[in-house]
């Protein structure tokens, strides 16, 4: 059953009024840099990603972590030393050669790299999807609270254990569907939106205690 009016009024507000921090961190200054927009922030995380130089590349994924727990108070400074502190250069030079060969690298190739603190699919999906937004999304489990409303979605491949979502080779596949199913909400609802738009605007109806009415989204259109 194709989305009604209001479901689709309701997507395109939840997309435009997506308000996670643009939280961005200055390694060199070492202080928080404010008042980026979304679109800002995805810029200069993926020049980072991409540069040829490691330390851009250590940077970038700093604040891949920085932004994702920025919600969490100073867990995200806790989380980005502990990255710092333990990857090493051949890390940086493996992730820098996958990055820039593949626009999309596929999360299993992503967690092979045994980055610190980038085991589970929520932080190696938001890697991915600062690599390429367009056709990207990230995948947590704020987002899996739609397969608990309704089971029989593109979710039901993603295999959870008790606390995370594993990167197996299963859930590296299920995951490209995931991002498949946005497109196609995307395609046919919101023209012009990106797949990580999609993702967002689930996401902040979620977080805005509409996770009933975004898994009826995702499920109908």
């Amino acid at each position: 059953m194709p989305l009604d009016t209001l479901q689709v009024k309701a997507l395109n507000d939840a997309v435009n009024g997506y308000a996670f921090p643009t939280a961005h961190f200055d390694f060199t200054t070492h202080t928080p840099v404010v008042g980026l927009s979304m679109t800002e922030l995805e810029t200069r995380i993926r020049q980072q990603l991409l540069s040829a130089s490691v330390s851009d590349v250590k940077d970038g994924l700093s604040n891949v972590l920085y932004w994702g727990f920025a919600q969490m108070g100073g867990l995200a400074l806790v989380r980005v030393e502990r990255f710092r502190s333990a990857v090493t250069d051949a890390q940086l030079e493996q992730a820098s050669a996958l990055f820039t060969k593949h626009r999309r690298p596929a999360l299993y190739d992503i967690a092979r790299l045994k980055l610190p603190q980038f085991s589970k699919v929520s932080f190696v999906s938001k890697i991915r999807m600062y690599l390429d937004p367009a056709e990207s999304a990230t995948l947590d489990r704020q987002i899996m609270q739609m397969h608990q409303v309704h089971s029989d979605t593109v979710l039901a491949a993603i295999k959870e254990d008790a606390t995370s979502i594993p990167t197996s080779v299963v859930n590296s596949h299920a995951y490209e569907r995931w991002c498949e199913r946005l497109a196609d909400i995307a395609r046919g609802y919101l023209p012009g939106a990106r797949v990580v738009d999609i993702e967002r605007g689930l996401f902040q109806m979620i977080q805005s205690g509409s996770a009933k009415e975004a898994a009826g989204i995702l499920r109908s259109a």
